[in-house]
């Protein structure tokens, strides 16, 4: 059985282009608070906060911000599991610090 691959080249209009931008921007903000909140969490506390804990204040934050509800769940959950994915990697040994 032989599989083949098809790539689609897009060219996004100007709207368009400024939305994925946008978007872009809301993910790496809401991936370096996220490293944030994990820090002060430990140092003030020393409370390891999980991928879950931070899953689940995803509503608040829409609440707060509405921006971010415009985003899908799945790509703020991705970007939180990444956080996750990172932090697993550095404490294994196998990368450095997020």
């Amino acid at each position: 059985m032989v599989t083949g691959t098809i790539t689609y080249k897009l060219y996004p209009g100007v709207q368009a282009t400024d939305t994925l931008h946008g978007a872009r921007k809301m993910h790496c903000d809401l991936y370096n608070s996220s490293l944030r909140n994990r820090e002060n969490q430990y140092q003030r506390w020393v409370i390891s906060i999980s991928y879950f804990d931070q899953q689940r204040s995803l509503t608040e934050l829409k609440k707060e911000l509405p921006e971010y509800a415009e985003l899908a769940c799945h790509s703020l959950q991705n970007t939180l599991q990444r956080v996750d994915f990172a932090y697993q990697r550095f404490f294994q040994g196998w990368s450095k610090y997020p």
